[in-house]
Order: structure tokens, then C-alpha cells, then sequence
């Protein structure tokens, strides 16, 4: 912007907030803090889900610290470029100790912590941040320096907070709408397994019929059941990889695998070719209607597929995907393949064998499987409102994906607005940002600073007690007699923050050489959804 709104100031980040501020806690080991893993982030609401709480001593090493209010910040791949950045609220003790990939931020008091976290989460932000990463593809980090000297218009702090309530309005509205979207393709698949539904039990046409009358079977007048190799005929495809021998006359030609056949569709971004002879492709060669079915795959894979209408010249199937062609009529294609993919599912399932790896169905068992059989001409219709019902689907569809796409870019127009001071309106009678931050400035200079030491962690113990904790890393993992945390472990040791580099690097010594011995057994400890939230220790029993 070539002009300020008015009011404002630009500065940079560390003008009004310090980057990963040093440790300094005055708790005693045993008490507890709050610890939040990366996972516990919410990408899209910043919220912090159930956060945990760990004794001091088990989280002080090796974690990063944070106080309320703090806004942390993920600088790693994939993590950062998801959004995961949260406002530290509610720490038991006023603390929190989170991942070492957390970035952050503390206010100096001239930013509000929520007016901060709302300018990182800006995917211009993010994908900024993204150019200046460093490190190995796949753990690269934002860099602290970056953070530090990265730009930022800064409004009076009554308007940060008019923003900051206008902003929570306008995303928890978007988040509603947002949350209703998301409800709309399940209903469209409950609304065609429904149409579905109707179709097969003759339902969606009993006013061709004049009457709802059933057979004594369930089925309506005039309807029967057939097994689907009584109404057509069904092939096998060509096995891949079949060795041959060197005189056979070979063609190549196009084919189809299981990947291409899915549920209601057919995948043909990539099709492969094969070499097989002029008989075995005369034999094999997909004809407009045949209805394809796979026969391997995962189990409940079994019998999807879909209608070939001769979207490739010439082409095969292989031996796991069935050709199944309808005897004149009987049956049209789209009704068979309708039917397997819905009603059918059980069948193939229950049908289906299993070895290690794969599931599949027999011929013998496709041939098998039992079909509602109206006359031709209402199974025609059927077909017909099947289609014109879900082309509407399809649409409404379409149009739901279009809305999301919109609410992303309005809450990314939205975010743009509020920090280019075009959200709302200025107030001429706020205490503009130049002189809110020469006034926080002095009082943050003025401010005593609080560093934690190694005395002040261990203040009040005996010398007795601080002997026990300065113990070998074997004798401290003998007398637990089973698993203690790593971090755990440490604080035992006597390496706490501030231990010298001398100290880390005996234990660490102590650490290798008890590994290379085999008298070591170390473990991931993971949450309920397996991700990792800390290692554990203990000697192996002799």
C-alpha cells in the first residue's frame, strides 16, 4: 500500500514481539505444565485439542516452552504450510511445552496475540514463508530470522480489537457455512442409494404399472428374478505377465486393469498396452455395453465397475476384470452394472475369498448373482430416471464444490482486507500505533528480565537430594527397574536447563556406550492415533 491507513504504523515482527523467547519458568520440577504436540493443532480453527499436562522435569529438556497468550507457530513442512498456529490459552501454571518445530511469539504488548495469529495464519503469509525455507526436502523450516524482520502494518490497539471481533464474526459465519457444505455429499450419496433403492424394488416406476401390486416374491407383476449368468455371457481377461514363447505372433493392444474400473466410473488417465496374440484380442476385445466388473482387489472392491462405451480403440481387460455382455433383451447394461454396485456389494463381499494380500471372486460366483428382472421396455425407463436423477445430483454437486472453493477465497480476501486497514472503519479518537508503540517500548525495556538457571530449578532441595539426582545414567535406569521417559531420565541425571555442555555431552557419551554394549532398550511412546509423543528408556534384563 502506498499510503497508511490512518493511525497505522509499519514495523517489523520483532518491533512488537519477541521470537522464541528464552526459557524462564519458577516452578518446581514436580509441578505440571501444560505439553502440546504438533497434532493437538487444529489447522483450520488454531484451537488446541485436548492438551496434556506432564510434571516440569519430564518436559523442561528438549521441548519448547511458551506462556499464555503466546502464539506458537509450526515451522516445518507439512505442518506450517497447513496453518497449524494457535493462541496459548488456559496452561495449567500460566505454561506450555510443545514440539521443537513450534515457533514463538510473544507480545511485547503494542500487538494483540489473536490480531498476530490471524496475520501468520494469511496463506500469503504461508506461502511466502514457504520460499525462504531451508533444510532437507521434505523437514525444511522457516527460518526465526525471517519471522523476526517479516513486515507488518500496525493499527492502533482499539482497532486491533474491532478487527480481531470483526474477523471472529465473519470466519465463524464462513466456518457455518463451511460446516454445512461439508454435510452435502453424503446426503448426495444417501439420495442416490435411495433413488437406487426405488429403482430396484420397482418402486420408481410403479406409475408405469398403474399399481403398486407384488408378487407373492416381493417383486412387482411382471418382474423376476434371474441369476446374471443366465442373462448374459461373462469373460475372463488376459493374465499380465503370461510367458510365451518365442514363435507366437504378438500385437500390442490397449487393456484395462482393475485401477481403471471403479464404482459408477471408469478411470482412463493412464491405460497400458500388452502384447498378445491375434486370437487372444479377437477374444478379448471390449465391445459398447459390456459391463465390467472387477474380480480382485481389496474385498470390498470386489464386482465395482461400470459400462464400456468404447472410450479406446481396441481394447482388452485382464484377468481381473470380468467382460460381462447382456443377451439381447434382457437386461441394459447400465441396470446390471447400477445394481452390482449398490445391491450387490454385499453379495460380492460375502461371496468373495480372501488370501494374504488379495480378494477375489469367482466366475462361477458372478455368474451367480441374483438380479431383479423387469420387462425390457420399464427397465429402459429405469435406466432413463436413474441418469436424468443423478445429472441433477451431479449439478448440485458441481455447485457445492464451487461454493467451497469461493468460501476459501473469501476467507482469504477477508484476512487481505483486515490487514490493509479496509475491514472497518477508522476511529480518529484512538491512540495511534506510533505512540502506543513508543509507550510500550520504554515499559518493555523497563521491565526486569527473568532467566531461568540451573539453581533456581533445583532451589530449595537438599544437597542430599541434588547428589541423588546427580547419579550415571545406569544407575539411574537400574533403579527405576523399568521404562522412564528420555526427558525423565535427564532431569535424574542432574541435566536440567542450564547444565553445561560438559555435562550433556557425559550423558550422552554414557548414552552411546551403554547402546553399543546391548544393555539399552529405547521406544516411541504414541497417542491413541499413533504419532509419536515422546521416547522412553530402560536397561535390558539380563
Amino acid at each position: 500500500m502506498s499510503k497508511l491507513p490512518q493511525g497505522w504504523v509499519s514495523v517489523n515482527i520483532a518491533d512488537v514481539a519477541e521470537v522464541n523467547p528464552r526459557k524462564s519458568v519458577d516452578l518446581s520440577p514436580d509441578e505440571f505444565v501444560t505439553f502440546v504436540p504438533m497434532a493437538a493443532v487444529s489447522e483450520i480453527t488454531g484451537t488446541i485439542a485436548t492438551p496434556m499436562r506432564r510434571p516440569l522435569r519430564q518436559v523442561n529438556k528438549g521441548f519448547t516452552q511458551f506462556a499464555e497468550n503466546d502464539v506458537i507457530f509450526a515451522k516445518i513442512t507439512p505442518s506450517m504450510e497447513n496453518g497449524k498456529a494457535a493462541v496459548a490459552a488456559n496452561l495449567t501454571n500460566g505454561i506450555g511445552f510443545g514440539s521443537t518445530e513450534f515457533h514463538v511469539f510473544r507480545s511485547k504488548g503494542a500487538v494483540l496475540p489473536k490480531f498476530l495469529w490471524y496475520f501468520i495464519r494469511q496463506q500469503s503469509f504461508r506461502d511466502n514463508a514457504r520460499k525462504v525455507m531451508s533444510g532437507a526436502v521434505g523437514q525444511q523450516r522457516v527460518p526465526a530470522d525471517y519471522l523476526r524482520s517479516h513486515p507488518l502494518l500496525l493499527p492502533p490497539l482499539q482497532e486491533q480489537e474491532r478487527i480481531v471481533a470483526k474477523i471472529d464474526n465473519l470466519i465463524s459465519r464462513s466456518a457455518r457455512a463451511r460446516s454445512e457444505l461439508k454435510k452435502i455429499p453424503s446426503l448426495l450419496a444417501a439420495y442416490k442409494s435411495a433413488v437406487l433403492e426405488l429403482a430396484f424394488s420397482g418402486k420408481l416406476t410403479a406409475d408405469l404399472r398403474g399399481s403398486n401390486s407384488d408378487t407373492t416374491s416381493g417383486l412387482p407383476e411382471g418382474w423376476t428374478i434371474q441369476r446374471l449368468g443366465d442373462i448374459s455371457e461373462i469373460q475372463s481377461g488376459i493374465q499380465v505377465g503370461k510367458r510365451r514363447s518365442g514363435q507366437e505372433e504378438l500385437v500390442e493392444v490397449s487393456y484395462l486393469r482393475v485401477a481403471n474400473v471403479q464404482r459408477g466410473w471408469l478411470n482412463l488417465d493412464e491405460i497400458k498396452t500388452i502384447f498378445v496374440t491375434p486370437e487372444e484380442k479377437a477374444r478379448l476385445l471390449l465391445a459398447q455395453g459390456d459391463v465390467l466388473m472387477n474380480e480382485g482387489g481389496d474385498r470390498d472392491k470386489l464386482g465395482r465397475g461400470w459400462v464400456w462405451n468404447g472410450e479406446v480403440d481396441e481394447c482388452i481387460h485382464q484377468n481381473h476384470v470380468f467382460r460381462i455382455r447382456m443377451k439381447p433383451a434382457t437386461l441394459p447394461p447400465e441396470f446390471v452394472s447400477h445394481f452390482s454396485n449398490e445391491r450387490g456389494q454385499q453379495y460380492f463381499f460375502d461371496e468373495g475369498t480372501q488370501t494374504t494380500n488379495l480378494a477375489s471372486i469367482s466366475k462361477r460366483k458372478v455368474a451367480a448373482l441374483p438380479l431383479p428382472v423387469p420387462p425390457f421396455e420399464e427397465a429402459v425407463e429405469i435406466v432413463r430416471r436413474i441418469e436424468r436423477t443423478f445429472m441433477w445430483l451431479d449439478r448440485v454437486a458441481a455447485s457445492h464444490g464451487g461454493a467451497s472453493q469461493l468460501l476459501e477465497k473469501l476467507d482469504t480476501a477477508l484476512l487481505s482486507k483486515a490487514f490493509e486497514g479496509q475491514l472497518i472503519p477508522q476511529n480518529a479518537g484512538d491512540e495511534p500505533a506510533s505512540a502506543l508503540l513508543e509507550r510500550v517500548k520504554a515499559e518493555f525495556v523497563a521491565q526486569p528480565r527473568k532467566i531461568q538457571s540451573r539453581k533456581q530449578i533445583y532451589q530449595g532441595q537438599t544437597r542430599e537430594k541434588l547428589m541423588e539426582i546427580e547419579r550415571t545414567l545406569e544407575q539411574v535406569l537400574t533403579e527405576a527397574k523399568n521404562w522412564l521417559p528420555a526427558q525423565d531420565v535427564f532431569q535424574r541425571c542432574g541435566i536440567g536447563d542450564g547444565a553445561s555442555t560438559e555435562e550433556i555431552e557425559r550423558l550422552y557419551s554414557e548414552l552411546r556406550d551403554l547402546d553399543l554394549a546391548g544393555k539399552l532398550e529405547t521406544e516411541a511412546v504414541n497417542d491413541d492415533q499413533g504419532r509419536k509423543i515422546y521416547d522412553r528408556i530402560r536397561l535390558k534384563a539380563v
